[in-house]
């Protein structure tokens, strides 16, 4: 009987385990494709990363922030390490160059061939986003035009036009910068007509708007006097405190827009990320003697036949050793498209793409008045600043020679060869 029981047991098993293979398999339970995305904490980018996640549940995007001020370093010990990264950001443009020449980005141009991505609308800016011919990123953010904002009470108060005046007229040069400028300051540091920022390139503004590169792709040096022009210029300005010196800003560590708000600033020569800060300071209350309506915004001075400004975009990337490129790509083209055009724009911030009305609409919310809103969306000439793999060191350089010239004295032909020495050993030394 035990014999026969046992038999029975091991047909009901067979029968159970043939018939189970005979049947439909069930069906697997499938969610989003998870990318890993690096970027810094700005809330802006969090309102694309969300809105996102939201418009669909195809891609999931981890956002993984990491604090501004850290970003460029965590970020390249990150890639170095080989760190699982789908996409991310990139906070310094001339970082790209090392970036994929190390192999960390994926080029896109089979990526955009293979999905029929529509990059028409940003095609004429193609050098902002490519390395060697290929397109290396994305841009989801500019191309970050730079702006001369003014407060428009302290033009006021010493009975000078404002600087759109000298736009409409074609004076509105280096040199009425200067001399408006010191007709603004108190000279006694309590109003400054100006603020040229801590960073190397707003000391060489004018270098750019003639495309000097400093260094080109092939690693020729490519300057002119318009270098000395510049640092002539913020050293003249600093001496007669018409703006706000630069050691004193880097020793206070005080924020472009912090000096604004105070009511001490006639004008900021500052980036196309801004208005989101004047946004903030009507709405937290940090406005100090002036009104939201009481600033403006125009085209930054110019010496050039043809009016050029300064900028960049903020570029994504598909991280090289992603599992997931293709949703990666997917995510990247998004932002950088005319969906993640107006989650941009209605943050303030300009888009890559400008091509829907609504988002001339949306940034009008963030601009004071009709005309600044005209100057801030037109489309001008950009051109990037000391854009190729030597540029991160070039800055260095510029912002240590402009800290030595503005405590020595020092002639132009001195500062001309202390800049050609150390472009001279950039170049020997870059990979």
């Amino acid at each position: 009987m035990r014999r026969l029981f046992g038999v029975v047991i091991f047909l009901a098993i067979t029968a159970s385990v043939f018939s189970g293979g005979n049947q439909d398999p069930q069906p697997v339970e499938e969610g989003p494709t998870t990318i890993i995305y690096y970027l810094w904490d700005d809330p802006t980018y969090k309102m694309v990363v969300d809105t996102f996640n939201e418009s669909q549940d195809e891609i999931f995007v981890d956002a993984q922030y990491i604090p501004a001020a850290d970003y460029e370093a965590k970020l390249a010990t990150l890639l170095a390490g080989g760190a699982e990264m789908d996409a991310f950001m990139q906070k310094e443009p001339t970082d790209m160059f090392t970036h994929f020449a190390n192999g960390y980005i994926e080029p896109l141009d089979d990526l955009i061939e293979s999905t029929g991505y529509d990059i028409s609308p940003i095609i004429s800016y193609k050098s902002m986003f490519s390395v060697d011919g290929q397109i290396a990123a994305i841009p989801f953010r500019g191309p970050g035009m730079w702006f001369t904002y003014y407060n428009k009470e302290i033009f006021k108060e010493a009975g000078v036009p404002t600087p759109d005046t000298y736009v409409e007229n074609g004076e509105w040069t280096w040199e009425k910068f200067s001399e408006i400028a010191n007709k603004l300051a108190t000279g006694d540091g309590d109003i400054y007509g100006g603020l040229l920022y801590t960073w190397g390139m707003c000391n060489v503004m004018p270098v750019f708007q003639r495309n000097k590169p400093f260094i080109t792709q092939e690693g020729e040096i490519d300057i002119d006097d318009s270098f000395i022009y510049s640092f002539r210029l913020r050293k003249e300005l600093e001496e007669s405190l018409a703006i706000f010196p630069l050691i004193e800003l880097k020793a206070t560590k005080t924020h472009y827009s912090k000096a604004f708000y105070s009511g001490k600033v006639g004008m900021l020569i500052i980036g196309a990320w801004f208005p989101p800060f004047m946004s903030k300071g009507r709405d937290e209350g940090l406005l100090e003697g002036f009104t939201w309506d009481d600033w403006g915004v125009t085209r930054v001075p110019n010496n050039e036949p043809e009016y050029a400004t300064l900028g960049w975009s903020t570029l994504n990337h598909v991280a090289a050793n992603s599992k997931n490129k293709e949703a990666a790509f997917k995510f990247v083209g998004w932002a950088g498209g005319p969906e993640g055009a107006q989650v941009v724009a209605n943050a303030g911030l300009v888009p890559p793409n400008m091509g829907d009305p609504g988002v001339k609409a949306a940034l009008g919310e963030y601009i004071p008045d009709e005309q600044s809103l005209e100057y801030f969306t037109e489309t001008v000439t950009v051109n990037p600043p000391w854009y190729t793999k030597y540029g991160s060191r070039i800055q260095t350089l510029v912002g240590e020679l402009m800290e030595v010239y503005l405590s020595e004295d020092m002639s132009d032909d001195e500062l001309m060869d202390e800049l050609r020495n150390g472009l001279d050993e950039i170049i020997k030394t870059t990979d």
